[in-house]
């Protein structure tokens, strides 16, 4: 017994724990008080084994356990695959069905012999390849979902020296795929020890197949051998190296596998047993209705005993068996009144699970409602910097905007270089524009001036009197430069009152009485008109780009 490997004590350990709960389960079915309900042994205890060997032969995916072939055909290589379960499988792996250590043995044997060896200079039954030994175990109480556990026992093939084995040949392409996968393996135990975010499974059929096992919900233990030999000190070192890296690997506690399928599964068990206990409930309260009438009816006939007693001592009889009834009566409800209390405590309990799924439920759903809250914050932060960003937008806009119009409407420093000698109005418009801002005005002189500059609007220009504030907002501070401007415009240039002004800005062309001296009034009319025509013409394209552009400003904000 003591010559037996890891394998064989293992699923003898597993057989005799499931032979252990077999016994435990039929003993607690013959424990069982029939008035709880159900059959007097109990459902029993069954399960089910399942062996599957394979190897992994330069990397390639054979099945140990497949019926013998020709010897001139060639082995069928096998795929590994992740199920629909999202466990990885190897589809078309022979499993056979073993009911004690003899079967288990037998798997073994048959499964060893046909496994790849072959001899080189460091052992004479060298192992080619690496074998996997899968036990499948299905148990749980008979008529009820039974539970399903995997169990994955590997015999990897040690690293070799090409200079130590002397292989050459198919040997030689053999210990090369060994050496990969195993360098493969501990790629994967290090980025594990490193916690990486990506590990290399795929890098060899070996790490992708014991993924489950390494990386999963699962329990893993590894047994490293070692030579004590004074020749392999450097393996020996190497594999002690290894397996010191590996013991700090920590992939977390093995945990029960419950999907989402299985919460709702529970759930509506729950409800249909709660069902059940309210109409176990219901009956029972109908059933005290009637034990409470058959009560009263007892008690009534008891009171009418006592009379007839009191009438006849020969009615003594009769009252003992009224007695006795009422007896068998009361201890009937005793028993119905505390088989209510257990079902009302079942359905307590139904209800404080009941009660956890739902708290579960409302945490997700408040999880749910942060996270758009989140959304929504940020949403509204973003809508506020691109209204100020508008609103920067539409200063910037408005600033270059009076910087234009402070520029067109004020008159140009000096006379075109094509003009012959100016006359005295062009001198006067230019001494005037080149006066500086005067000292602050009362608000007395600014009401004034305000009331001159609408009576000049309403008698030459009335389509500008809507206009004043503007204007007025323009050019604060400057309201004495304002009226003197409109004046000359509209008294010396010859306005035409109700705004029928020409487009030089004179009266039907007329500038008689505006020139000094005779001789030179057609050149200065000339040059004074083409320069208002200018800056009219300026001015209006201006106007109306602004206001295309308030257009377009209020149609985005309102959008």
């Amino acid at each position: 017994g003591n010559q037996h490997g890891v394998s064989h004590r293992t699923i003898k350990k597993i057989f005799n724990l499931l032979h252990l709960r077999s016994q435990q389960a039929a003993a607690d079915g013959e424990n069982r008080d029939p008035a709880e309900g159900g059959d007097d042994t109990g459902s029993p205890f069954v399960f089910n084994i399942e062996v599957g060997m394979l190897e992994i032969y330069n990397d390639e995916v054979y099945d140990l356990l497949a019926p013998p072939i020709a010897a001139s055909q060639r082995k069928t290589h096998l795929d590994i695959r992740r199920g629909k379960d999202g466990l990885i499988e190897v589809p078309g792996l022979v499993k056979v069905k073993v009911s004690c250590l003899d079967d288990v043995m037998a798997a073994l044997t048959r499964g060893n012999d046909n496994r790849a060896t072959a001899s080189t200079n460091m052992n004479e039954h060298s192992s080619r390849s690496h074998m996997i030994l899968n036990v499948k175990v299905t148990c749980g109480i008979k008529d009820q979902p039974l539970q399903t556990g995997n169990l994955y026992l590997i015999d990897l093939a040690g690293s070799e020296r090409v200079r130590r084995s002397e292989v050459i040949g198919e040997q030689l392409k053999e210990a090369g795929h060994i050496n990969k996968s195993l360098a493969a393996l501990g790629n994967v135990m290090e980025a594990l020890d490193r916690k990486a975010k990506h590990v290399p499974y795929r890098d060899s059929k070996l790490t992708y197949l014991l993924q489950d096992s390494l990386g999963g919900n699962s329990r893993t233990m590894m047994v490293v051998n070692v030579n004590p030999c004074s020749d392999s000190y450097d393996e020996t070192t190497y594999a002690l190296q290894f397996a010191t890296r590996v013991r700090r690997i920590n992939i977390g506690q093995a945990k029960r596998n419950v999907t989402s399928k299985n919460l709702e599964e529970t759930v509506n068990k729950l409800s249909s047993e709660l069902k059940l206990l309210a109409q176990a409930k219901a009956r029972s309260e109908q059933q005290m209705s009637s034990l409470k009438r058959e009560n009263k009816r007892v008690q009534d006939r008891l009171k009418s005993a006592a009379e007839s007693r009191a009438r006849s001592h020969d009615d003594t009889r009769t009252m003992s068996v009224l007695k006795k009834s009422h007896a068998e009566i009361t201890e009937r409800l005793k028993k119905e009144k505390a088989l209510r209390e257990g079902k009302t405590g079942e359905m307590e309990n139904l209800q404080q699970e009941m009660q956890k799924v739902r708290q579960d439920t409302a945490r997700m759903a408040r999880q749910v409602d942060k996270l758009s809250t989140q959304v929504t914050e940020k949403e509204d932060k973003i809508s506020d910097l691109q209204k100020q960003l508008r609103s920067a937008k539409e200063k910037a806009s408005a600033a270059n905007h009076r910087a234009r119009t402070a520029q067109i409407v004020n008159p140009r420093s000096t006379p075109s270089s094509g003009s012959t000698a100016p006359s005295s109005i062009p001198r006067a418009r230019v001494t005037r524009a080149a006066k500086p801002r005067g000292a602050p005005k009362s608000d007395d002189d600014i009401a004034k001036i305000r009331t001159e500059v609408q009576e000049l609007l309403e008698k030459y220009d009335p389509n500008k009197v809507g206009k004043i504030d503007t204007l007025m907002e323009k050019f604060s501070g400057r309201e004495t430069y304002l009226l003197s401007k409109l004046k000359q415009r509209y008294t010396n240039g010859g306005a035409r009152p109700g705004g029928s002004s020409t487009p030089n800005g004179t009266a039907n062309g007329s500038i008689s009485g505006s020139a000094s001296r005779p001789g030179t009034r057609g050149s200065s009319a000339s040059a004074g008109t083409t320069a208002q025509e200018r800056s009219e013409a300026a001015l209006q394209k201006h106007m109306s780009r602004m206001r295309l552009r308030k257009e377009r400003a209020s149609a985005r904000s309102n959008a």
